[in-house]
């Protein structure tokens, strides 16, 4: 009985998680399961200025993070300011071919909008990045 209610909790739990990030992709949906390179008052302004907030890496990018290595091809960051669940805003960074690419979704009644970058403007953001190291401000 204890396990079933246990599963049960859990489930809705993880049903809750999912329902709060209604609109953002599905490929960085699973954030909360990379490992946390950076977190609490960072270091940013802008657009990311006010909560704490926490920095999560992709296996790829965690691997160079790790090593001190620039981060390559394939890498995503993504930084979330607000409650673990339900963030106000989720922020992600994806290195390709060309370089990095940024979007900015806002939260908002359980539904996440694009703020910035993405097919909006790249410009912002990566005018802004490219004064951070391997244009990323919480690595040193």
């Amino acid at each position: 009985m204890k396990r079933y209610v246990f599963g049960l909790v859990l489930l809705l739990l993880l049903m809750g998680l999912a329902a709060s990030l209604k609109g953002i992709p599905k490929e960085i949906a699973g954030y909360n399961d990379w490992k946390v390179v950076a977190q609490g008052n960072l270091p940013t302004g802008g657009p990311h200025a006010g909560q704490n907030k926490e920095v999560y890496a992709n296996p790829v990018a965690f691997a160079a993070w790790k090593s001190g290595k620039a981060l390559p091809v394939g890498s995503i960051l993504v930084k979330t300011a607000g409650p673990d669940g339900a963030p106000t805003f989720v922020a992600e960074m994806r290195k390709d071919a060309k370089g990095w690419y940024y979007v900015e979704y806002g939260g908002k009644g359980g539904m996440y909008d694009l703020m910035a970058g993405g097919n909006m403007s790249q410009a912002l953001c990566q005018n802004c990045h490219a004064k951070a190291k391997d244009y990323v401000f919480t690595r040193k």
